[in-house]
């Protein structure tokens, strides 16, 4: 049986929002911190997994994230799976200033 989860995303603020054919699509000339990635892997205590094709992925209790990166390396967009009380935390975490201030969170 597969665990039900809600999906977020963290982008850089003000990124422009898209709904496309393969699922939703984020456009910004700004780019994520590779601070709020290590800060998001911490604080979840996340294990990696495994990376390819540019996605870096994650997970831990209640948590899948996947990093996506661009061709340069910078991070684009952050995707979480969240089951449980994750949505919470992820919420939670996300109010902090050091992330606050330059991400924002998407719940579709």
């Amino acid at each position: 049986m597969t665990k039900q989860y809600k999906a977020a995303f963290v982008v850089p603020i003000g990124a422009t929002k898209i709904l496309g054919e393969d699922g939703w699509e984020f456009e910004s000339s700004e780019r994520l911190s590779k601070n709020i990635g290590n800060y998001l892997i911490g604080t979840l205590k996340l294990n990696f997994l495994e990376e390819h094709s540019g996605i870096k992925k994650y997970a831990g209790e209640d948590i899948r994230m996947s990093i996506l990166l661009d061709d340069t390396q910078e991070i684009e967009s952050i995707y979480f799976q969240l089951s449980g009380g994750a949505l919470v935390s992820l919420s939670e975490i996300c109010q902090r200033m050091d992330v606050s201030s330059e991400a924002e969170i998407f719940v579709p």
